[in-house]
């Protein structure tokens, strides 16, 4: 019988593509494997034309220490089942990573473009990362950025994320409930998530509960009686009652009323206490729901609605005023129904510090070369700018160090500019180190480990741009310009090319 198959967390670093491999084997052969590689993750392009949050960087630092710290005893089990090149295995199974990784924090504010994460590191150690990590990248960048969309048209009324069962498998809820939480949601419901990130789940109750004590409206009295007084004395005492099950308003809330008054749940109660909607008119039935409440007494009652939910609907909810204290948003943010896939890509922009790039008959896929930092630009706290610049040796890091005056242009025409006078304004910059030359950077890693920390830095940084710029729907354009000395290389390697190709 065929020994099962046991996978360890070195699993996640070689859940990659062959080519990666295959082209390693190649590598060293050739004797190619000590060049040094730069390689960019970015994305091109978000849902609304507007900006992305940031991420599963830590989740990515974590990847690279379960690489250095795998035995080689482990690495050699793994690579010589999927791999017949000898050469090759043993010197994976010796590897360790020794390069260094910038990026932005988890939270951070990201645009088309810009380097999110950058991996300067021998050949070989840089290329088998790159599926693992936009494999990271890609689905907590999606989920964050769904949940910033959500959560900016609630407005100031609390999202939970409670779409665990719609997600795409077990590291995909986990890490897409810490995503979304990281993203604006106040809360999620996943057990794992809150053992792995410390983030307090939360939850109601189902319509099944309510079956199991019969049909009918007397059963559905006892399972919120029962509920109640069961509940009331825990730890956790959120008492949310499902109400419509059979009808909102001739059953589920009269039965909800009664039960909290006989329970003695009023609005001296010290927990959260309310009903949850899931089907029907959400606003006609909030207000009404409202109303009815408010007669009987109980104003501090919440009322929670479900069912669908995106920010399309919320915001049409808002504008009817629907009567909500709390959403309860599933599978829009879990798998960003209406972007599933985030489009972030892993560019290789240096080697051996001799910049690269990649031209395409498609503008928007024509790669940044060199070795990147991004720079923020405020004025009165507020976000005015950001400037890609080369991380050595650009005037324009100079110019900003210096708080000379500076001029943003947009790339493809020179003509529209704004100018920031010196002394005018603070930088910000965004990329920093979190491993360097094979050191992990303990204290900037510190600043991602924590969810709560990532989750109040996004919230931080919203309000640092303007209304018009957080906009759902097309967004006011946030000005990126590359440095001077950035676009002068980029534009003098195209026409090298160009030149080769008109030859």
């Amino acid at each position: 019988m065929e020994k099962e198959i046991i996978l360890t967390d070195f699993a996640k670093v070689i859940n990659s593509d062959r080519y990666q491999y295959t082209e390693s084997d190649i590598y060293l052969e050739e004797g190619l494997n000590e060049k040094i590689a730069t390689f960019d993750v970015f994305f091109r392009k978000t849902e609304d034309g507007g900006f992305a949050v940031v991420a599963g960087v830590n989740d990515v630092i974590e990847l690279v220490r379960i690489l250095n710290n795998t035995s080689y005893k482990e690495k050699k089990m793994y690579f010589s089942k999927i791999l017949e090149e000898e050469k090759l295995i043993e010197f994976l199974s010796n590897l360790k990573f020794t390069g260094s990784i910038y990026a932005m924090r988890d939270g951070e504010i990201a645009y088309p473009n810009e380097p999110i994460i950058t991996i300067k590191a021998p050949l070989i150690e840089a290329k088998i990362l790159e599926t693992p990590i936009l494999n990271i990248i890609n689905h907590q960048m999606a989920v964050a950025t769904k949940a910033s969309r959500v959560t900016r048209a609630a407005g100031n009324v609390p999202v939970s994320s409670f779409g665990s069962r719609r997600a795409h498998g077990f590291d995909s809820s986990i890490n897409g409930n810490k995503a979304a939480f990281i993203g604006g949601c106040a809360n999620h419901s996943n057990l794992v998530t809150e053992y792995k990130y410390n983030i307090p789940s939360i939850g109601t109750m189902s319509h099944s509960y309510i079956q199991t004590f019969g049909v009918g409206k007397e059963a559905e009295k006892k399972a919120f009686d029962t509920f109640i007084k069961i509940r009331k004395n825990r730890k956790k005492n959120t008492l949310i009652l499902l109400v419509d099950t059979y009808n909102t308003l001739e059953i589920g809330i009269k039965n909800a009323i009664e039960s909290f008054k006989e329970n003695g749940i009023d609005d001296s109660y010290n927990g959260i206490y309310g009903i949850r909607i899931d089907s029907g008119d959400l606003a006609y039935l909030s207000k009404k729901c409202r109303k009815i409440l408010d007669e009987a007494g109980l104003k501090k009652a919440t009322i929670t609605l479900t069912n669908g939910l995106d920010e399309d609907l919320i915001s049409t909810l808002l504008k009817q005023e629907a009567a909500v204290d709390y959403f309860g948003v599933g599978d829009a943010i879990a798998v960003s129904k209406s972007n599933p896939c985030f489009g972030g890509v892993y560019k290789i922009v240096e080697i051996d510090n001799q910049p690269v790039i990649k031209l395409s008959e498609d503008s928007i896929k024509i790669s940044n070369p060199g070795f990147k930092t991004v720079y923020r630009i405020y004025q009165n706290n507020e976000a005015k700018a950001d400037l890609i610049c080369l991380k050595n040796n650009d005037n324009d890091v100079k110019k900003i160090e210096n708080n000379d005056e500076i001029l943003i242009r947009d790339e493809r025409d020179r003509f529209k500019k704004t100018k920031f006078k010196e002394n005018t304004y603070t930088v910000k910059e965004l990329n920093i180190p979190f491993i360097e030359n094979g050191i992990f950077l303990q204290k900037n890693i510190d600043l991602i480990n924590n969810a709560i920390n990532c989750r109040n830095y996004y919230l931080q940084n919203l309000l640092t741009f303007s209304e018009e710029r957080k906009r759902l729907i097309k967004p006011h354009k946030y000005k990126i310009d590359l440095s001077q000395d950035l676009y002068n290389l980029k534009y003098n390697l195209i026409d090298i090319i160009s030149n080769q190709i008109e030859k």
